[in-house]
């Protein structure tokens, strides 16, 4: 019987700003969509450190990790399961990993470079993330190459990233894809229940190894 890889699974991208609304959102989305992960994203003003650190209760109590965006002493002070960086900087990199430790999750987001993502999974980066700042067709299509290409040869676990559509989501799971991280605008415009649905579609996806 052929071996099958662990299915696709849902990291939520949480919006900066605190509110009542979107800490409710949140549970909600825990509770009715299977996430691997949720980023606390940053914003152009300083972190509310105690909304955030509520957040991270909340998160970890549910058996999710939780990270933290580009801020490495951020994460440290909050006990945060590790930190995205948004650029794949080498430099940032290894102080994030010599801060946080072995044990931390640190992800790269990697754009649409395939070099840039062969570079941080060679120095130990948990995951990559390949992603643009727009949701084009063309966009989505070349993550879709990339996703395909990383999958066929690499271990290193793939996000792809900023993925608003179920069917693209659908897509890249089935391309290889570890991880589906729809963008932060995602919960004004689908709400939990286009969470949910993502993620039951993704979940259903089964790949051969």
């Amino acid at each position: 019987m052929a071996e099958v890889k662990p299915r696709c699974r849902l990291y939520l991208q949480l919006p900066a700003k605190p509110s009542a609304k979107l800490e409710a959102q949140l549970a909600e989305a825990l509770a009715s969509a299977d996430a691997a992960c949720v980023l606390l994203c940053r914003g152009e003003t300083p972190a509310d450190e105690g909304w955030a650190s509520r957040l991270i209760d909340l998160v970890q109590s549910r058996g999710v990790a939780v990270l933290v965006a580009d801020d490495s002493e951020l994460a440290e002070r909050l006990g945060s399961d590790g930190i995205h960086l948004g650029v794949a900087d080498t430099l940032r990199y290894a102080k994030a990993r010599e801060l946080l430790g072995a044990s931390a999750s640190i992800g790269v987001g990697c754009g649409l470079s395939r070099h840039d993502a062969m570079r941080v999974a060679e120095i130990g980066a948990d995951y990559v993330a390949f992603g643009s700042p727009e949701s084009s067709i063309d966009a989505v299509n070349q993550i879709a190459d990339l996703t395909a290409w990383w999958a066929e040869i690499f271990v290193v676990p793939c996000v792809a990233w900023n993925i608003d559509r179920v069917d693209d989501a659908e897509r890249l799971a089935k391309l290889g894809a570890d991880f589906v991280a729809p963008s932060a605008r995602l919960w004004q415009e689908a709400g939990v229940a286009g969470l949910a649905e993502m993620a039951s579609v993704i979940g259903q996806v089964r790949r051969a190894a």
